[in-house]
């Protein structure tokens, strides 16, 4: 077999792999455009997330809690937030965190009508709460998009407007973990195909990106050869019509 549809047929597989993955990309630029990254994506129009400045007696309410305990690691970070059941700190030590009412008493673990409560301060759309449910694990969606991750026993408020907003909050602490909806799906799955990640959509130098960039490295290859040969062809068929013309005069 002569060169040229060696490299032909190598060069027709290579584009037929290399082509799906660049539809991807180029679909999920278009969608990264388009959609409303702050508005929609990030649910900014229709969600306040809590801000909650650390009390003037966060060491206080600290030492308190402490005292109360066995000898334990200490705190290398102190952080408040809102959460479902109120003002609360979050320490954290070397090996997790701990969490703590904001005056320093044990902090609750929040119920169906605190994250209901939690969830309707916090939205600010048109629409109304339709369900506050507990979740054993959050299904995936789009076959492959978490909206949570892999948090378990966890609470989602979902309320009826276009986009379908979802408040998670977490089943022991009552924070507020994510704010989800449609428009977020849509870009989380092209997001997971343009980096071809399709398990956690954060790692963007594993096999298979370097081995769809090896692909198209290949592509390029084999085209510059049939380029070569191409021209090559051209040369020598203008090459023998010109001595034709010779042989003729």
């Amino acid at each position: 077999m002569s060169l040229a549809p060696r490299f032909f047929r190598w060069h027709r597989w290579l584009a037929w792999l290399v082509a799906l993955q660049v539809l991807a990309w180029v679909a999920g630029g278009f969608v990264f455009t388009w959609l409303p990254f702050k508005a929609w994506v990030k649910a900014e129009d229709s969600v306040s997330r809590p801000a909650q400045p650390l009390p003037a007696d966060w060491a206080a309410a600290v030492a308190r809690h402490l005292a109360a305990l066995p000898a334990t690691e200490p705190v290398l970070a102190v952080t408040s937030a809102g959460t479902a059941t109120g003002p609360a700190l979050k320490l954290r030590h070397a090996r997790g965190e701990t969490w703590v009412a904001a005056s320093g008493g044990p902090h609750a673990a929040p119920g169906e009508a605190d994250v209901a409560r939690f969830a309707q301060a916090l939205y600010k759309g048109p629409g109304r709460l339709a369900e506050v449910r507990q979740l054993a694990e959050v299904p995936a969606r789009a076959l492959i998009v978490r909206e949570a991750g892999t948090r378990r026993k966890i609470w989602r408020a979902r309320f009826d407007d276009a986009l379908g907003t979802r408040l998670y909050v977490d089943g022991r602490s009552g924070e507020l973990v994510a704010v989800r909806n449609d428009a977020w799906v849509l870009y989380d799955f092209f997001w997971r195909l343009h980096l071809m990640d399709y398990a956690e959509g954060e790692d963007f130098n594993h096999w298979l990106v370097k081995a769809a960039s090896l692909a198209g490295l290949l592509l390029v290859a084999t085209g510059a050869v049939l380029a070569v040969l191409a021209a090559r062809r051209s040369w020598r068929a203008a090459r023998h019509r010109r001595e034709r013309r010779r042989a003729v005069a």
